[in-house]
Order: C-alpha cells, then sequence, then structure tokens
C-alpha cells in the first residue's frame, strides 16, 4: 500500500473530485482513513485544507460535499473602477473599498481591480481595450456607461453597482439616497433666514442611465421651503477637485446668494478658498462627510456612509454567488448631521 502523507492526500482528493469520482457526499473522514491507511487526524485535516479552499463543503448531519463549481475563478471578485484616481487613498472611494475587502475576505473571497481610462474633458470611457478577468462576480463601482453594463451583464456571472444610482430597475444597485438629507440641509438654511442657496455639484449627467439625484433633491427642497428654484443659483460641477471653483466663481459673477449646498465634500478646500478671496462668509453644507484636512469636525453634512455600501455590495454579491441568482438591490440613506 502507498504511504499516503497529507499533501499526497490533498492532491489525490483534488484529483477524484476533478475526475467526477466524488460528485456529491464523500465517505466519512474514518472510511477515507482506513482506505488510504492513515489517522483519522491526517485525513480530517487533508479535508480542512480542500473545506478552505471551497472544493468541499461540511454540513452537520450530512457530511462532507462536493462543492458545485463557480464559474471563472470561484474566490475571485472584479471589481471595476474607473481610473481617475487613486481609490486606495481617495477619501469617498477608499472608504468603500475598505468596508467591501473587509467583507470580501470575511465571506472568503478576494478582489482584483480593473481600472478603465476616460477622457478627462469629457468623461467618456474607452471601452476599446476593455477585457475583463475570471471570476466569480464583479462590482461595477461608481460607473453608467450602458455599453459597458452591457458587456458585464453579457458575460452571465453575477454583478451589482455601487454608488450612483441606475435609472435601471434590471441593474443589481447599492446606492446613497441623499434626498432626505439635503432636505433636512435646507430647512437647516431655510430655518436660519437663507432664502437664495447656490447648489455646485452636477446638474446634468453624461449617461442616460444617471440622472442628477442631488441637484434633483435640493432643487425640490428649495421649492418647498423658499417657494422658487433660481437657476442663476446654480452651477454645474463634475465630482473632480479642481471643478468647484471655477462653478462657485460663474455664480458668484451674476448673483449673490446667501447660503451654499456643495454635493461634494472633496471640493470643499477650493470652494472655501475663493469665499476668503472674495471675502464672503457664506454658511456651507457639503454631502458625503469626508474628513478633510482643513475642514472642522463639527460641521453640518449630509453624510454617506460608505464603510457600509461596500459591505452591503459585498455581502449581496456573495450571497447570489452562492445561491445562484441575480443579487438584490438596496439604498442606504445619506445621514444629515
Amino acid at each position: 500500500m502507498i504511504e499516503f502523507k497529507q499533501p499526497a492526500l490533498v492532491g489525490e482528493l483534488r484529483r477524484r473530485i476533478a475526475e467526477g469520482v466524488y460528485s456529491g457526499t464523500l465517505p466519512t473522514t474514518l472510511e477515507l482513513a482506513a482506505e488510504f491507511g492513515v489517522n483519522p487526524k491526517t485525513m480530517n485535516k487533508a479535508i480542512a485544507r480542500l473545506v478552505a479552499d471551497g472544493l468541499l463543503e461540511r454540513r452537520r448531519r450530512s457530511g462532507t460535499r462536493v462543492c458545485s463549481p463557480l464559474p471563472g475563478d470561484g474566490r475571485l471578485i472584479e471589481v471595476i473602477f474607473e481610473g481617475f484616481t487613486t481609490i486606495f487613498t481617495h477619501p469617498f472611494w477608499g472608504d468603500i473599498w475598505s468596508g467591501m475587502v473587509e467583507q470580501l475576505a470575511a465571506d472568503g473571497f478576494r478582489p482584483v481591480l480593473n481600472m478603465l481610462e476616460a477622457d478627462p474633458g469629457s468623461g467618456v470611457l474607452d471601452l476599446a481595450h476593455f477585457s475583463m478577468s475570471p471570476a466569480a462576480g464583479r462590482i461595477v463601482l461608481g460607473i453608467a456607461d450602458p455599453e459597458l453594463l452591457r458587456q458585464v451583464r453579457s458575460s452571465g456571472i453575477p454583478f451589482i453597482t455601487a454608488c450612483d444610482p441606475l435609472e435601471e430597475p434590471s441593474i443589481p444597485q447599492v446606492t446613497f439616497d441623499f434626498d432626505e438629507g439635503i432636505r433636512q440641509a435646507v430647512e437647516l438654511f431655510f430655518r436660519n433666514g437663507c432664502r437664495r442657496i447656490a447648489f455646485i455639484g452636477q446638474t446634468r449627467t453624461l449617461q442616460p442611465l444617471q440622472s442628477p439625484r442631488k441637484f434633483l433633491a435640493y432643487q425640490q427642497a428649495v421649492q418647498t421651503y423658499c417657494g422658487a428654484f433660481d437657476p442663476l443659483l446654480v452651477e454645474n460641477a463634475r465630482p473632480l477637485t479642481g471643478q468647484g471653483a471655477p462653478a462657485l466663481a460663474a455664480v458668484l459673477d451674476r448673483t449673490r446668494p446667501d447660503a451654499l449646498l456643495a454635493a461634494y465634500d472633496h471640493q470643499l478646500p477650493e470652494l472655501a478658498a475663493l469665499l476668503a478671496e472674495r471675502k464672503l462668509d457664506l454658511p456651507v453644507i457639503g454631502c458625503d462627510g469626508l474628513h478633510l484636512p482643513g475642514l472642522p469636525d463639527a460641521r453640518h453634512v449630509v453624510a454617506a456612509p460608505r464603510l457600509e455600501c461596500g459591505k452591503r455590495v459585498a455581502e449581496l454579491l456573495v450571497a447570489a454567488i452562492r445561491e445562484r441568482r441575480e443579487p438584490v438591490s438596496m439604498s442606504i440613506p445619506a445621514v444629515f448631521r
């Protein structure tokens, strides 16, 4: 009889699983130990190794079973992201990434990042060189390009999008709902006597699947509390550093607001610098709830729960992979504080 050590046991069990010798429930640990002529503890360690690798699963009262093969790499989650910034250190996307990685690791999965390039002026993605990795599932972060989403969906692998709401209910997504938080921010301005509330952020979008949700929430709240919406107080600004100050300058050049709602916290430093340069002391409320140098911690903000978003998107995708279905969607309220 061949003397099987643990690595050889693992290899032989892998071969039998791959060749279909075992396709359902395995023989008991004692039976396998007797067949291979090893101590049951040695056999148990070999089985535990294959459980950790995702090839076997142990169920109470029903024994050890062969896991059904997952499509692509059974433990790999591909994260598709537009490479306009460094995701790991960005104050918004970095928190979402951290929450996502923490949850994936807890579930035995690992992420791989697929960075896409976009034209800096137009924001149009370069899909000519886009390709996907073999994976059990995919997460699309903050991208609403219909062609990219079509390619991701046509791959047949479970996927989910995160952060930006998409005007397509059939696309699984985890999104932030800013409506109530922005309403409360505008209400506070109103109670403090502010009637001319400016807005700096996206007022139009490049993709048909998106709508400027923060702007629409602001518009509705202003009409509720102030009675009318003044387009002179609004300027479109994409969510990129350096685009907030020029937008605010355009507003200040044509009218004088008495308060400012900023759609993106990471633009607040440049907005504050411009207000100081113009010698204007306006109350300002930002969105997202980022902790940035120069911004006071004790400030009003419409905060997006970013770590929770990362955890939920990973959790929903893993559940869908294991249950072999499409992920479900959920909306996370941004909180005014």
